[in-house]
C-alpha cells in the first residue's frame, strides 16, 4: 500500500486530498481538486468542506465533470442463440440435474 504525506481529510465527505491537489476518491482513479469540486462540492454544499478555495481548486475543465452517456464506449449487446426464456429454462434444468 502506498504511503502518503500531507493528507487532508474533508470532514464533510471523507475524501482525502494529498499534497495539496491529488484527490483520492473512494472509487476510481485519483483526481484533482477541480474534479472534486465539479463532481461533488458544488452540489453538496456541506459545512466544513475543505474544497471551497477557488485559488486551490484552480480552473475547472470540461473533463472534470462527468461525461455524457454518449461518450462511453459501450458496445451493443450480442444477439443470443436462443430466446432468453429458453436459456433460463436450460440453466434451471442444468442446476436441477447437479
Amino acid at each position: 500500500m502506498q504511503e502518503y504525506k500531507n493528507i487532508q481529510v474533508c470532514p464533510a465527505c471523507g475524501v482525502k486530498i494529498v499534497g495539496g491537489d491529488k484527490v483520492l476518491f473512494s472509487v476510481g482513479a485519483p483526481g484533482t481538486r477541480s474534479r472534486l469540486y465539479a463532481r461533488v462540492c458544488q452540489y453538496a454544499k456541506k459545512a466544513g468542506c475543505i474544497n471551497r478555495n477557488t485559488e486551490e481548486i484552480g480552473q475547472i475543465l470540461p473533463s472534470d465533470y462527468y461525461g455524457d452517456i454518449e461518450e462511453t464506449n459501450i458496445s451493443a449487446p450480442k444477439s443470443l442463440s436462443l430466446p432468453v426464456t429458453a436459456l433460463v429454462s436450460g440453466m434451471l434444468r442444468s442446476k436441477d440435474s447437479n
